[in-house]
């Protein structure tokens, strides 16, 4: 229920709990929707980095192998160091030559790094030495002579430069490139986990990892890593894989990175969801709180408010329910008391001032009309189980228009303009009741909605033209002409009202004609008769209104009323 009472809109206690209801409900979603939104966002910034990450990695492992390439091809042709560790005859003199040999490779490796080494070859004269510092064990230095002396990897030949392969030993996985001219063989090698040592320091999570990948070999990696790597590919949201491609890259491998974000966030995963598990625990609290005092305090107080809407409709007996709050059962037998007190007075007041109040208290109940509020209320739910939102509000915004004219009418005068608008308001409501059952058509003089006019007048002809015409069987037409008239030089407006509907029944009519009252014992007809009283107290004498039938059927209401506006 909404009431308007000036600007301030009121609205039961029932309302504001759902109201609540709705904003508790709405803090639990937002909370989720957001914490998720976090995670998400976490995420998605963690695969941005890694990604930059990897592309500078990849980029700068490229300059360094072109880098390696070329100083292989300019080594193994030009540089004169070889030559004289060929034409070496004196062993006095080789171990010199060697030496500058290792520092003029060691040079150049300042430019790609220390894990990268350097072996030379020359077949004829059966030499086999490191050119850099060596890295590896002794046997593991005999395992790799004896490979890259054999005569299967002796392969890449001066014209086939750019070529990185695979080899597997003791379980470990190495890069080289092997490249001859002539006599010569030129070795550079990087274990694949010293390629990938400045991937290290990336967070990847527990059981994140990066593994190398090439046409030769497959994974470079133990087959525990090739494992955990190709389950965390079908958990798409606490994983991620991201794959770089060898033809893209330009290098001679791919490269796998799998993030386990989860383990990698895990303070901020926790964090939120227990952010969400705790929304969830005060939202309960406080929803069972709210289920509570509805059943506690709110429903007393409906019941409270249903006696005093009992009262406001004048039922004779009224019975004050019991409740479990003291104030309202202290609230309970004061109105007892005053409720008789009040009916006392009553009848004081009718029987001091009933002729002079009587047509006061007319135009009240002309006003305040409950039924017709009350069937409003009932037609707005009715659509609203229908889920008829639309109807309900166009429903609800000319209910309450209609009865904001009705609750704030205190003037003796109102512009004809509002009348109007009025009338419109009261039509749209009885529209969504009896849909095209009638059709309204109003004309208007250029100006004449400035005249004043007592309110309620037009539109208590109005209602009674829908009340005793419209029905389902035919369309009825109502009109309204407003027209200037001019009588001994005095501006005057005549406002006539037609309708297609029965007319006045003979008796009512003849009523009418004679200027009878029509008013009878159980309130029949108190709109028209209050509607004359209201005019001769505001006219006088000055105002002529007529009824009769047309010569087809239908009322008409031929009134006319002196021309005056506010401020004369």
């Amino acid at each position: 229920m909404v009431l308007k009472i000036g600007s301030n809109p009121s609205r039961s206690i029932n309302h504001y709990s759902k109201v609540l209801f709705i904003i508790l409900f709405s803090i639990l979603l937002i909370n989720i929707i957001v914490s998720f939104l976090t995670i998400s966002i976490t995420r998605q910034q963690s695969i941005d980095y890694i990604t930059s990450t990897v592309n500078l990695y990849l980029k700068d492992t490229q300059r360094k192998l072109n880098a390696i390439d070329h100083f292989m091809i300019w080594t193994v042709k030009h540089d004169p160091l070889i030559e004289k560790i060929e034409e070496a005859q004196d062993m006095s003199v080789l171990p010199g030559t060697m030496k500058d040999f290792r520092l003029r490779v060691n040079d150049f490796q300042y430019s790609t790094g220390k894990e990268y080494q350097f072996f030379l070859a020359l077949k004829k004269e059966n030499y086999f030495f490191n050119s850099s510092p060596i890295k590896l064990s002794y046997s593991e230095y005999l395992d790799i002579k004896d490979i890259f002396l054999s005569e299967k990897m002796s392969l890449n030949n001066y014209e086939n430069l750019y070529n990185w392969q695979s080899l597997r030993l003791n379980n470990k996985f190495y890069l080289y490139h092997l490249l001859e001219y002539e006599n010569r063989v030129f070795i550079s090698m990087i274990a694949v986990d010293d390629l990938l040592k400045p991937l290290k320091d990336i967070n990847l999570g527990k059981n994140g990892g990066i593994i190398m990948e090439n046409a030769e070999h497959g994974y470079l990696a133990d087959s525990g890593k090739v494992k955990l790597l190709n389950s965390d590919k079908f958990n798409d949201f606490f994983s991620s894989h991201l794959v770089f491609e060898e033809g893209i890259t330009s290098l001679p491998f791919s490269l796998h990175v799998s993030v386990d974000h989860f383990s990698a966030f895990e303070r901020v995963v926790f964090a939120q969801f227990t952010l969400i598990l705790a929304t969830a625990i005060i939202s309960l609290i406080l929803f069972m709180i709210l289920l509570y005092i509805r059943n506690n305090v709110i429903y007393p107080i409906q019941k409270f408010s249903e006696n005093l809407s009992d009262i406001n409709q004048n039922k004779e007996t009224i019975d004050f329910k019991n409740s479990s709050i003291m104030e309202l059962e202290q609230a309970n037998t004061h109105f007892k008391g005053l409720i008789k007190e009040i009916k006392d007075l009553k009848v004081n007041i009718y029987e001091q001032e009933f002729e002079k109040k009587q047509i006061q208290m007319d135009f009240m109940k002309l006003q305040i009309k409950p039924h017709f509020y009350l069937n409003c209320l009932t037609t707005i739910y009715s659509m609203a189980q229908m889920e008829m939102y639309n109807e309900i509000q166009k429903m609800a915004l000319s209910t309450s228009k209609y009865f904001r004219f009705l609750l704030q009418t205190n003037e003796n005068f109102v512009k004809l303009e509002k009348e109007l608008d009025h009338i419109d308001d009261y039509l749209a409501i009885q529209k969504i009741g009896h849909g095209s059952a009638f059709v309204f058509k109003p004309f208007r003089e250029p100006d004449i909605e400035k005249a004043k006019i007592p309110p309620l007048v037009l539109q208590t002809f109005i209602e009674n033209s829908i009340k005793h015409s419209v029905s389902l069987d035919e369309e009825i037409r109502i009109s309204i002409d407003m027209n200037y008239t001019d009588i001994d030089n005095k501006r005057f407006i005549t406002i006539i009202i037609e309708d297609t509907g029965p007319g006045f029944p003979p008796d009512v009519l003849e009523k009418l004609q004679s200027n009878h009252i029509l008013t009878t014992e159980t309130g029949n007809h108190i709109g028209i008769n209050n509607v004359i009283q209201r005019l001769r107290l505001s006219y006088g004498e000055e105002f002529t209104i007529e009824f009769s039938n047309g010569l087809d059927g239908g009322a008409i209401i031929v009134l006319i009323i002196p021309y005056l506006i506010f401020g004369e």
